[in-house]
């Protein structure tokens, strides 16, 4: 009975910099729902809620530094997903085109 009850509770992605918390339907790369997709990173994946027929919308990913769980607001994916403090952290190693998202990344970490 245990068993059945834990499957009923939905999953909750929550943001480990922002704290957002949304109910997601899939962990990994390629959804079930949507084989024709696949996403270049382990993501966390909801429906997307506004689109007339399903479809996979991004929620965020872990972080492949720190492996916290980030959204894609407070993140950046360059070949791999980086937190707003570890892409700060390391911005001496990213494209200098992606120095300017960085530093706003750092500047919304606080909020």
């Amino acid at each position: 009975m245990a068993d059945s009850k834990a499957k009923l509770k939905p999953k909750i992605f929550t943001c480990a910099i922002c704290d957002i918390g949304i109910p997601y339907v899939y962990y990994g790369r390629q959804p079930k729902s949507a084989l024709q997709v696949v996403f270049l990173e382990e993501a966390f994946v909801a429906q997307d809620p506004f689109a007339p027929e399903p479809r996979p919308l991004c929620l965020g990913s872990k972080c492949c530094i720190c492996q916290r769980a980030v959204c894609v607001s407070c993140s950046i994916f360059y070949t791999k997903r980086f937190c707003g403090d570890c892409g700060y952290r390391y911005k001496a190693s990213f494209p200098c085109e992606l120095h300017a998202p960085l530093e706003k990344l750092k500047e919304g970490a606080g909020k």
